[in-house]
């Protein structure tokens, strides 16, 4: 094994997916222990006042709490800075951990203007920093098989790709503004389409044009403060034309009711296809045309929890199952890997660069929901 290369964790933000990596970083350290040389050290984490920046610290198990995040940067203890702010809050902790030269880790999206996702993927560029932007699911066995099969020709040629990502958070008309997350943050869009997207860019590539709607089904809200009017997408929809021919479709909504959180693929292929649902994640629904027995044709439910399957050889015996938190600790991991043996974070795990992109993304769907026309992806 070597000897250990300890990594200083500093965390912006105490909020739940600040208790989801810092979940992360304590799981990592044992269950990765035997195949690694990393370990993490959990230093500082700031809050929105130094009161939440100490509570937090003895909650999760930080060395201390600040308020804010001058004090995290400028710590040369610190080796990742870990953004889990809300979404507008992402570009200049971020920015400014990068020119600090600590390896920056940034929930998604990445950012909420595309122009604050390109100063972000210049700041780690120039400094020569690791970067990751969170999108976990890349991170369960059962995603990662299905890019394998992909990668591996086993498919075949590729032909579409189909996603949703259905909650039901605005739902009822009668919910106030200030209980739907994704009016008081960037809207469906961000919040979760960001998710497809990526997901999309993944397993089949890079995307050439798209054609966009966006809908707010409900315009006017009750809030506390009385009626608001509502901008924030409830519904974003798009086709999507990738570079190697692939057609696809998205389908996002937060009205969805009784659907909590699903975010499903499908993926079809000359030689076979593949289905996939989160609510169901250990999960990989396969369909092979060449089989040895053609009397038994279909759907395979292939339970993805034997040792051979992606990051199984860490986790538990066969047919044990993983959750939703398992893909922020295999994706951590894989961070703190590449952090300390100077190893590339993709194509595995998305960078600033795959959050860049999908930002442009999003912001040129919006925009071919305004002219009613196909659009072409352009980055600077």
């Amino acid at each position: 094994m070597g000897e250990r290369k300890f990594l200083g964790i500093g965390m912006l933000g105490a909020g739940w997916m600040g208790r989801a990596h810092t979940n992360a970083y304590h799981t990592a350290r044992y269950m990765f222990w035997a195949k690694s040389n990393w370990e993490p050290r959990l230093i500082t984490i700031g809050g929105i006042d130094e009161k939440e920046g100490k509570e937090a610290a003895a909650r999760f198990g930080y060395e201390s709490g600040v308020a804010g995040y001058k004090q995290i940067i400028e710590n040369p203890a610190i080796d990742i800075f870990d953004n889990v702010t809300p979404d507008p809050m992402h570009a200049q902790p971020s920015i400014d951990a990068a020119l600090h030269g600590k390896h920056v880790v940034c929930e998604k999206p990445l950012a909420v203007r595309v122009e604050d996702a390109k100063r972000m993927l210049d700041a780690v560029n120039e400094a020569g920093v690791k970067n990751l932007c969170c999108f976990c699911y890349r991170f369960l066995p059962a995603v990662r098989l299905a890019y394998e099969l992909i990668q591996s020709g086993t498919l075949g040629k590729i032909y579409h790709f189909s996603g949703k990502y259905y909650q039901d958070a605005g739902s009822a008309t009668e919910t106030p503004a200030e209980d739907i997350w994704y009016i008081n943050w960037s809207g469906i869009a961000q919040g979760i389409t960001s998710h497809l997207i990526d997901m999309s860019r993944f397993l089949i590539g890079e995307v050439s044009t798209v054609n966009g709607l966006a809908v707010v089904y409900n315009k006017m809200r009750e809030s506390k403060k009385g009626p608001v009017n509502v901008t924030a997408d409830e519904g974003f929809f798009g086709m999507l034309e990738f570079t190697n021919g692939v057609s696809g479709v998205l389908q996002s909504l937060g009205v969805a009711n009784g659907k909590r959180s699903e975010l499903s693929f499908e993926i079809y292929g000359s030689k076979g296809s593949i289905l996939w649902d989160v609510q169901e994640p250990n999960f990989l629904h396969v369909y092979l045309a060449e089989t040895v027995n053609p009397k038994v044709v279909g759907f395979t439910r292939v339970c993805v929890t034997e040792p051979n399957h992606p990051f199984m050889d860490v986790w538990w015996p066969k047919g044990h199952t993983l959750g939703w938190e398992h893909a922020h600790i295999n994706m951590l991991a894989h961070f703190m890997d590449c952090v300390a043996n100077d190893k590339p974070v993709a194509p595995l795990g998305a960078t600033f660069e795959d959050g860049y992109k999908v930002a442009v993304i999003i912001e040129t769907l919006n925009e071919s929901a305004i002219q009613g026309q196909k659009l072409e992806l352009k980055y600077t």
